[in-house]
């Protein structure tokens, strides 16, 4: 794979694509993986009740015969065309057939994943009809300069190479049953207040291991397409909690959302809901009813978790000092 992007003349932005395998979750899942220390298929994950937002097309999911559901599925690329329709908060009329991924979180798992005895492979989007293979000699014969297209491709109708090229997008390293954790590399983040929120909804033993890989996407390289909206930045303290969201967007994704926060510390519970809210450029400052000097932050946006934050008075006092 470390020679394809010399051969397809894969741009700086797409040439690390072939080095490492994607998969992305929405955060509360991610954790939830990062917790349990192993990837499962969609049977399993089902029967322990592990899947807290299920970000995939319920249509395309009924499609999936029970064979497909014992696969882990991961792509050999990031920014798939299901995660164009899925990624990031959303109006509710803005959310494609049901498929809604809140809070993308990208695993980077190593490419010496292909090498492993359990891994089998798509030729496109996983169907009844898709063809799947294990040998190195299938593998070749994925069409990876359609794999790695990141271009335009017109609108439905308009180009015969359209279809085919979205389907090999969607081609899929798949593992059955289960994947333990061993060949996950890296863990990005769109922004650091999402990163704070991954770390925050690990146990401990999770972040002992797990901390040091979790990064947050600088801009350099393409892995999120930042089309709804996100929580970019916030600042806590002790008599309001600031929140930065991504505004970047067109102006039909940026409301209306309930908008819902709650604030909790061993003595107090403090809540704030805001029926319409729109996405601006602004801060979003919201005063607190009584100063607290320790809490936890909850932000949601119509029911969907986006963001967990924790405020320590005497921590942030260490840091200034």
């Amino acid at each position: 794979m470390g020679e394809l992007a010399s051969k397809l003349r894969l741009d700086g932005n797409r040439k690390w694509w072939p080095n490492w395998i994607f998969r992305s979750d929405h955060v509360e899942n991610a954790a939830a993986i990062l917790n349990s220390g192993t990837l499962l298929s969609r049977s399993r994950a089902e029967e322990q009740a592990l899947i807290v937002k299920d970000a995939a097309s319920p249509h395309h999911i009924h499609q999936l015969t029970a064979s497909h559901r014992r696969y882990v599925r991961l792509y050999f690329r990031p920014r798939t065309p299901t995660q164009y329709r899925n990624e990031g908060v959303r109006p509710a009329s803005k959310i494609w057939n049901n498929a809604h991924m809140p809070v993308p979180v990208y695993f980077l798992f190593s490419v010496m994943l292909l090498a492993d005895d359990n891994v089998r492979f798509s030729r496109g989007r996983l169907t009844s009809t898709t063809q799947v293979g294990k040998s190195a000699k299938f593998l070749k014969s994925i069409e990876f300069s359609d794999v790695y297209h990141d271009r335009g491709v017109g609108l439905l109708g308009q180009s015969d190479e359209r279809s085919s090229i979205l389907y090999a997008r969607h081609s899929e390293v798949l593992v059955r049953d289960e994947l333990s954790l061993h060949y996950l590399k890296h863990i990005v983040c769109r922004s650091a207040a999402e990163r704070d929120t991954l770390i925050c909804l690990l146990s401990p033993r999770a972040k002992s291991v797990w901390l040091p890989r979790i990064h947050v996407d600088e801009g350099r390289r393409l892995l999120f397409f930042k089309m709804g909206t996100f929580i970019q930045h916030t600042h806590l303290s002790s008599t309001e909690s600031r929140f930065v969201f991504y505004s970047n967007i067109s102006s039909d994704m940026r409301g209306p959302f309930i908008l819902r926060v709650e604030w909790t510390s061993d003595d107090s519970n403090l809540s704030f809901v805001e029926q319409s809210f729109f996405v601006d450029t602004r801060p979003k400052i919201l005063k607190l009813d009584r100063e607290l000097f320790d809490y936890t932050v909850s932000v949601k946006l119509n029911d969907d978790l986006i963001y967990v934050g924790i405020y320590d008075s005497i921590r942030e006092k260490n840091q200034i000092f």
